[in-house]
């Protein structure tokens, strides 16, 4: 094999571009899907988005138009069936209570895949899904965007790096935090027609033993919330116990141990669009490593990252690690072209999403 490619048969050149455009087939084109991921997507270079799957024609027909997508489809049965051989992999952003089902279809096709977290309401409909993509040997993506988010990234190094030297001590506590309200941030709408979301249902929103008339809590607080765990277990390398949780459906705070350390998290659901406050605090015996996360539809605004650190008895010095202008979206959209053009592993397959499901269904035990 040369220097410059790759299994497959796509070929990447020495400024990680491709000689032969990556082919995607792209399910839904909605909001998130149109002002996160398509804008994303379409702007990485010799990447071609080749064929689009909508449910609402004016809405298909529009965006199709609008990026110069050559196929259009009613449904994505159609595009796996049509586009069969043509495609290199498959984006599917569509809404929360379908995720699981068109996944399903997209892996069961022999394609790799990119999808919106959660990748599915229960822990049984994930495994589903993981299960299709072993057998089928595909690259397996969930949109956890904040694992690409750069100020994350250096967070993350930080916390590798002092908890390797111990220059500030052992870590003693850990918190997480999530009190939001709306995200989109004032973000361009773009296309948007008269027709209806689809919103019939095709699986559970839930697992069989939470109570009918707790099943839309829960898919909230998974939707909202599996972000936090999914960032615990990344910076952490581990899943974490749950000891106790205070509920209430739109508040609570969830008592968590880890191996060495114990933690909270604390999450509220605001009826605002004027406030997010997301974040993570992990207290060491010496000083703290602080990261604040932005909404995530506001572009182009990283996590700011505190690294606090004792010096002496009597000083302490902060500093503030600043990386430059990204989009967590953009980075994610650009590290599934190079996972499928370079066969890396994703940062967030699903593999690993599976176990933020059942931290999220231990929640809910401990709620039951």
């Amino acid at each position: 094999m040369k220097a410059n490619e790759v299994d497959g048969g796509v070929k990447k050149d020495n400024e990680n571009t491709f000689v032969r455009p990556l082919r995607l087939g792209w399910i839904g084109s909605g909001f998130v899907g149109q002002v996160a991921h398509l804008a994303s997507f379409s702007q990485i270079p010799n990447v071609k988005i080749s064929a689009l799957a909508e449910l609402r024609p004016k809405l298909g027909r529009l965006v199709s138009e609008r990026l110069r997508i050559e196929s259009l489809y009613p449904d994505h049965e159609k595009l796996l069936d049509d586009q069969k051989g043509q495609l290199d992999a498959v984006v599917a952003i569509v809404r929360r209570e379908h995720t699981a089902s068109v996944a399903l279809d997209v892996l069961e096709a022999g394609l790799p895949l990119l999808t919106e977290k959660p990748m599915a309401p229960t822990f049984d409909q994930g495994e589903k899904l993981v299960r299709a993509a072993n057998a089928a040997g595909v690259l397996y993506s969930t949109g956890f965007m904040r694992r690409h988010d750069d100020g994350v990234k250096l967070a993350k190094a930080a916390l590798d790096e002092v908890l390797e030297s111990g220059e500030i001590g052992e870590p003693v506590f850990f918190r997480c935090y999530c009190f939001g309200g709306g995200d989109y941030c004032n973000i361009a709408r773009d296309i948007e027609t008269d027709e209806p979301p689809p919103r019939h249902r095709i699986l559970p929103i839930a697992p069989d033993w939470v109570p009918q008339k707790l099943e839309k809590e829960y898919e909230r607080f998974l939707n909202v919330f599996v972000h936090d765990i999914n960032l615990m277990r990344f910076l952490t390398g581990e899943s974490p116990v749950i000891n106790a949780v205070q509920y209430k459906p739109t508040s609570g705070s969830v008592s968590i141990e880890f191996q060495n350390f114990p933690g909270v998290f604390e999450f509220a659901h605001l009826d605002t669009d004027q406030y997010w406050e997301e974040g993570v605090e992990i207290i060491f015996s010496k000083g703290r490593i602080k990261i604040d996360l932005a909404p995530a539809f506001l572009r182009n605004q990283p996590a700011q990252v505190e690294i606090t650190k004792e010096l002496s008895f009597a000083n302490s010095q902060s500093t503030f690690p600043k990386p430059g202008w990204t989009w967590a979206f953009r980075n994610q959209a650009l590290a599934f072209v190079e996972n499928m053009v370079s066969g890396t592993p994703s940062i967030a397959s699903g593999q690993d999403s599976l176990n933020d499901l059942l931290v999220v269904e231990h929640i809910w035990e401990k709620i039951l």
